[in-house]
């Protein structure tokens, strides 16, 4: 019977999908890195079916770094499977997974391996990250959440934990796992609870957790180019979930530290001001991303709590650009693959607005033969004389009925 494989100390996870420009960076900064300290390692990849040139990437490297192992999902299974794929490959004494645009920062984290490796009782350590605008040249722009010295929480302290979680706003989403406890802390997402809060919780109940307040990672939070970071889109559009997380959190607390929790009311003021800070967050992203309509339905549920944050556009604009993206949503999704846009509404509003997949936007002098139904965005104003029967229109006017705008603020 041959050997089983020992196990290295470290596996570095690395889930990818169509980030070609980013491997060469990555393979190189991290394979030297590793290799210049000694450290027994391994690099597990998984390719979520890339259709650019990431398998040919993947292979040049692997052929020179048998510390590689690289599969290929036969479709593409999505993010959070493609790096559940990875860490259940992983053989490591310690895990640690790493976005294909993020960068380790080597003597820290090498620092939390060993520490993991050296107290049985910790099997989850956390850290906050630097963030990097690479259109700035790759400029470090601040830290995610910051604290003070380390903070240890040992197994069962839920509600300890908690208060530092909601207290410092922490996301605990850049770990390092003790491997062995991995398959208990790590598994598909719930649909109801923010992962990675879940798996805090998952954690407390195998050991102790550390937080240390140097961060061991350098994570693009501003790509230059097309970038699809699954970061970003949680924070412009998890908040309920983030809500989710922390009352599982809170449920653990109950349960297992009886009597340390105040009363329900509090616990859900708290949890609900950290949910604010982060629908303020995600409202300031789809804003700065031209979902005007996304903006607008965020700034509503804030004003229900009598809360009007400054999310650096006036909120009048907001209702009014939520207003003409929806008439123009509400045409395309009646059929139409052209959409007259009236001329009162002027080209500097219209280059606010988004691209919708298979629908061009013209004016009146840009209509052509063709005669495939169309849409006409009026403002105020009779058809037009081009519209035909087949036609359809809508007016932002009314669009506007539905979006009123905010009370005055001050």
């Amino acid at each position: 019977m041959a050997d089983a494989p020992t196990k290295p100390r470290l596996s570095l996870c690395l889930a990818t999908y169509n980030r070609a420009r980013y491997l060469d960076r990555y393979l190189t900064h991290h394979l030297g890195a590793l290799d210049a300290a000694g450290i027994d390692y391994e690099l597990v990849v998984s390719d979520n079916c890339s259709t650019d040139e990431t398998p040919d990437i993947l292979a040049r490297y692997a052929a020179l770094h048998p510390q590689m192992r690289v599969s290929r999902q036969a479709r593409n299974v999505g993010a959070y499977p493609n790096i559940l794929t990875t860490l259940r490959q992983a053989r490591g004494e310690v895990v640690v997974c790493i976005a294909d645009d993020d960068l380790m920062i080597a003597e820290p984290l090498l620092a939390y391996v060993q520490r993991l490796i050296d107290d049985p009782a910790l099997v989850m350590i956390q850290a906050p990250w630097f963030l990097v605008d690479e259109t700035r040249d790759g400029a470090i722009t601040g830290k995610f959440y910051d604290f003070e010295g380390e903070q240890r929480f040992e197994r069962g302290q839920f509600a300890s934990c908690l208060g530092f979680v909601i207290q410092k706003h922490v996301f605990p989403e850049c770990w390092l796992i003790r491997g062995s406890a991995l398959a208990s802390i790590f598994g598909p997402p719930p649909r109801f609870a923010y992962s990675f809060f879940a798996m805090l919780a998952n954690a407390l109940v195998q050991g102790d957790v550390l937080f240390c307040p140097e961060p061991h990672l350098l994570a693009t939070a501003i790509a230059a180019g097309g970038n699809a970071h699954v970061g970003n889109t949680e924070a412009m559009e998890s908040w309920d979930v983030y809500r989710g997380g922390l009352e599982l959190l809170a449920s653990y607390a109950r349960q297992f530290n009886p009597g340390v929790l105040p009363d329900a009311g509090s616990i859900g003021d708290a949890i609900q001001g950290f949910v604010f800070e982060r629908m303020v967050v995600a409202a300031k992203l789809q804003a700065h991303a031209h979902n005007w309509s996304n903006a607008y339905q965020i700034l509503r549920r804030l004003h229900a709590y009598g809360l009007s944050p400054d999310i650096g556009i006036d909120p009048g604009d907001v209702s009014r650009l939520a207003a003409i993206e929806t008439s123009l949503a509400e045409l395309a999704q009646r059929g139409v693959s052209e959409i007259v846009v009236s001329g009162n509404l002027p080209d500097e509003i219209l280059k606010g607005f988004n691209p919708i997949e298979g629908v061009r936007i013209i004016r009146s002098g840009q209509i052509g033969p063709d005669e495939a139904p169309r849409g006409y965005c009026l403002l105020e104003e009779p058809a037009p004389a081009s519209m035909r029967p087949q036609d359809v229109s809508c007016d932002v006017a009314e669009a506007i009925a539905r979006f009123p705008a905010f009370p005055a603020t001050g």
